[in-house]
């Protein structure tokens, strides 16, 4: 799949496509949005509909290449035996997409989870159930763990995610982090919950320019504009909204800072006011 790399300074970015597939029907992607807008916006937003209205969802990792080493912002979906592929009808590339770019798994230093979905954690581990990333630690917000252990005697899918997991818990590579955490000096960890309870999103700023890799702070471009329509899988409506109110506040008293989402038809892109005053979704690739 072909690759979308952007600079901030010295740091280079690229968004890998792990799988781009027709999900389940829009309506029932969000829910708890409501339906007949939901539907109205696909005129605005058509990358992320299908014709029969499906939600198509891609599943993005990120590679950061900045001046202290290389960092991955998720993993995907992982192969056929990670806990996705009990509903995601693809296997995910990350893998070989990593290697297309020339980066070998021992080049990889810190792996960031932004939060325990099993589209952003299946890649942890290779097909043969070892590391994926054997030289790299690996940061995760110990809500999300502790979330995980919580639910997952009566959660099939929590279960299964945790147990992806145990083998980093083993060897010792998740550093558990509890608020922000600085990677290095222009790039930064940050909890945004709500979608999970520890949800994280990475900050980097250099040379006077800002980009921030968002995860799934927002998963359809017109919670912009409507940041109280929820995603699907939030575990917490209101934490969520609050979350998706105060980035958007952020950026918006920060013209020219870059979005990176990890669902959206594009890439990367900028949040800009409306003459309605609503916020919009401008992609920039």
């Amino acid at each position: 799949m072909p690759h979308v790399t952007r600079r901030v300074g010295p740091i280079e970015v690229t968004a890998i496509t792990d799988c781009d597939f027709a999900e389940r029907p829009m309506v029932e992607a969000f829910p708890d949005a409501p339906a007949e807008p939901l539907l109205a916006a696909k005129a605005t937003y058509p990358s992320v509909y299908t014709e029969d209205d499906r939600w198509r969802l891609r599943v993005r990792a990120w590679l950061v290449r900045h001046p202290d080493g290389v960092l991955l912002l998720d993993t995907g979906i992982g192969g056929v035996s990670a806990p996705a592929h009990q509903w995601a009808p693809v296997v995910g590339d990350f893998a070989a997409e990593l290697a297309a770019l020339g980066m070998a798994p021992h080049h990889v230093d810190t792996v960031a989870i932004s939060h325990v979905h099993d589209d952003h954690i299946g890649g942890v581990l290779g097909d043969d159930g070892g590391l994926a990333f054997p030289n790299a630690r690996h940061l995760l917000q110990r809500p999300d763990l502790d979330h995980l252990r919580d639910v997952a005697h009566e959660d099939e899918e929590a279960a299964a995610i945790l147990a992806h997991l145990e083998p980093l818990i083993v060897a010792d590579v998740v550093e558990l982090i509890e608020g922000d955490l600085e990677v290095s000096s222009h790039l930064r960890l940050h909890p945004m919950p709500g979608h999970t309870p520890g949800h994280q999103i990475l900050r980097i700023e250099a040379d006077g320019r800002r980009m921030l890799l968002c995860a799934d702070t927002w998963n359809h471009p017109a919670q912009f504009a409507h940041p109280d329509w929820p995603s699907g899988p939030d575990v917490h409506h209101a934490q969520a909204a609050a979350s998706r109110r105060a980035l958007l506040a952020e950026v918006l008293s920060h013209p020219g800072t870059v979005l990176a989402p990890t669902h959206l038809g594009e890439a990367f892109g900028e949040v800009r006011s409306g003459r309605d005053g609503l916020a919009a979704w401008r992609p920039l690739d």
